[in-house]
C-alpha cells in the first residue's frame, strides 16, 4: 500500500525528493549511519514509478554511455576503472540489503551475458573486451564462443558473448517496496502522492511545498532523476540542465510453456544484451516470462509533462522482434507494456555531488545500469549531506565539474539526433540479416 500523502507542515534535518533507487537508498543510508537524523522522503506519485520500479530487470555492471575508446581518452583507465568498481559495490551492496532487510525481489544471482550480433561479427565484442582490460575488469569476464551460443539458444541471430557473472535477474518493483519498507523501518518518514509544487530557498533553511502541506528542512537531496527538470525553484543553482528525459519502452510476456523453455534452451535463465546499434535486452522473469527492451523505441520529449506511455509500435511490433530472435517464442503473446523516463547528461556519464548551493546534493544520469549505481550513489549522497569523508565522497566522477545540456530545446533535438542516427544504423543491420529484421520506432 503507499505511504499517506504530506498533511500539514513538518520541519526535518534531511529532505528526500524522488522515491526511486537513489532516494530510498538515500533515505536508508542516512537514517542508517545516523539514526538520530531526521529524515522526510516526498514522491511525487509512489515509490518506484520511474525507470526504478520499471527496467529491464537486470543487475549489471556498467558506467555510462558510449563509445569505450572515448571513454578512456576522456578519462583515463584508471577512472574508468574506480568507475566499475562503484558499481559492482553497488550490486554488493543489493546483496547485502536483501539479506539483512529480509527483501523478496526475485533475485536470481545468473549474472548476464554481453551479446554480438552474427551478421556484425566480433569487432564490437572485442573492442568491449579490450576496454574492459583496460579498466582492470577483464577477470570476471568469461568468453562464450558462437559455436557454444548456438548450444545455448535457438536463435539465429545470436553471436559470441561474454559472461559477466556479476548481478543477475530481479524484479525492480519489488525492490523498491523493499527498501521503502526497510527505510521506514529505520525511521525514515516516506509520503507518497507528494509531489512538490516549489522549492524555496532561504538563508537559513530550504521549503518545499506540496499540495497538502510543506517540509522545512537544513540540507536537500535532489533524486528525482529525468524529473528534475519538472521542479520549481531551482534557477540559479544549474540542475534543470544536469540532465535531459528519455522515453524508453519495455514489454514483458506472458509465462512460457515447458515446450517454449525447451525450444529456445536458455539454460542459464539469464540476461542477454546486445552488444549493437540494433539494441535489445532480454532477461527471464522468476514466473517463466520474457522481459524485453529495446529496439531504440525512444524519443525525448520536448516538453516538460513526463507521464509513462505506452508505445503502441512496441506493444504491436515487439513480439514479432521477439520471435525473429528466438523462433520458439514466436506465437508467445505480450501481456504487459510500459514506458517513461531514463535520465540523459551531456557528457553521458552519471553525475553525483553537490549544487552550487552546498545544501543541495544530487544524482543523475543512468544508461542501463541505474539500480546498481542509484544504490550506491543513495549511500555516496547520505555521506556527503552528513559531511563524512568517504572512498565514495572522494569518487572522482562525485568532485568534477559537470557538463551541463543547453536549454531544453536544443537538448531535446540533440538527444532525438542521437537516437535517430542510431535508429538508422539499426535498419542498415536489420536489412543484412537471414532472414531481414524490420525494426519499427519511436511514436
Amino acid at each position: 500500500m503507499p505511504e499517506r500523502p504530506l498533511k500539514g507542515d513538518i520541519q526535518v534535518d534531511v529532505c528526500v525528493v524522488g522515491g526511486g533507487i537513489n532516494g530510498l537508498s538515500s533515505a536508508y543510508h542516512l537514517r542508517k549511519i545516523d539514526p538520530t537524523i531526521e529524515v522526510a522522503l516526498l514522491e511525487a506519485e509512489v515509490a518506484g514509478f520511474g525507470a526504478s520500479g520499471r527496467n529491464a530487470g537486470q543487475l549489471i555492471v556498467a558506467f555510462g554511455h558510449g563509445d569505450f575508446g572515448q571513454q578512456i581518452r576522456h578519462y583515463g583507465a584508471e577512472n574508468m576503472g574506480t568507475a566499475w568498481r562503484y558499481v559492482h559495490e553497488g550490486i554488493r551492496m543489493i546483496e547485502a540489503l536483501l539479506t539483512e532487510e529480509s527483501i523478496d525481489c526475485d533475485y536470481a544471482p545468473t549474472g548476464y551475458l554481453q551479446t554480438s550480433l552474427r551478421v556484425e561479427g566480433e569487432k564490437k565484442l572485442r573492442a568491449y573486451m579490450a576496454f574492459i582490460k583496460k579498466i582492470g575488469q577483464v577477470d570476471y569476464m568469461t568468453y562464450v564462443s558462437g559455436a557454444d551460443m548456438a548450444s545455448e539458444f535457438d536463435s539465429p541471430y545470436l553471436g559470441a558473448a561474454l559472461l559477466d557473472p556479476r548481478g543477475g535477474m530481479f524484479n525492480p518493483l519489488k525492490l523498491m517496496r523493499g527498501i521503502k519498507r526497510a527505510a521506514i523501518q529505520r525511521g525514515a518518514r516516506i509520503f507518497e502522492n507528494s509531489p512538490v509544487a516549489r522549492i524555496e530557498r532561504t538563508p537559513r533553511s530550504i521549503i518545499l511545498k506540496t499540495g497538502g502541506g510543506s517540509v522545512r528542512c537544513e540540507k536537500l537531496i535532489l533524486a528525482t532523476n529525468a524529473y528534475t527538470h519538472t521542479l520549481d525553484g531551482l534557477d540559479g543553482i544549474d540542475n534543470v540542465r544536469m540532465q535531459s528525459p528519455l522515453l524508453v519502452h519495455g514489454n514483458v510476456t506472458e509465462p512460457l510453456t515447458p515446450s517454449q523453455w525447451e525450444g529456445v534452451r536458455w539454460p542459464r535463465r539469464c540476461g542477454v544484451n546486445l552488444m549493437s546499434d540494433i539494441f535489445y535486452s532480454f532477461a527471464p522473469t522468476r514466473d517463466g516470462r520474457i522481459l524485453y527492451v529495446g529496439g531504440y523505441y525512444a524519443n525525448s520529449p520536448p516538453h516538460k509533462a513526463l507521464s509513462p506511455e505506452i508505445s503502441w509500435r512496441f506493444q504491436a511490433e515487439g513480439h514479432h522482434h521477439l520471435g525473429q530472435f528466438f523462433p520458439a517464442l514466436k506465437d508467445v503473446r505480450t501481456v504487459q507494456s510500459w514506458g517513461g523516463p531514463i535520465s540523459t547528461t551531456a557528457d553521458f556519464i552519471p553525475h553525483v555531488g553537490f549544487a552550487s548551493d552546498p545544501r543541495i546534493v544530487y544524482a543523475c544520469g543512468c544508461w542501463g545500469h541505474g539500480i546498481p549505481i542509484g544504490t550506491h550513489n543513495g549511500r555516496t549522497l547520505a555521506e556527503l549531506t552528513l559531511g563524512l569523508k568517504t572512498q565514495s565522497t572522494e569518487t572522482w566522477f562525485v568532485r568534477r565539474k559537470t557538463r551541463l545540456w543547453p536549454g531544453r530545446s536544443l537538448a531535446s533535438f540533440v538527444s532525438n539526433k542521437v537516437v535517430s542516427m542510431r535508429q538508422s544504423s539499426s535498419t542498415k543491420i536489420g536489412r543484412k540479416m537471414k532472414p531481414p529484421l524490420n525494426f519499427g520506432y519511436s511514436d
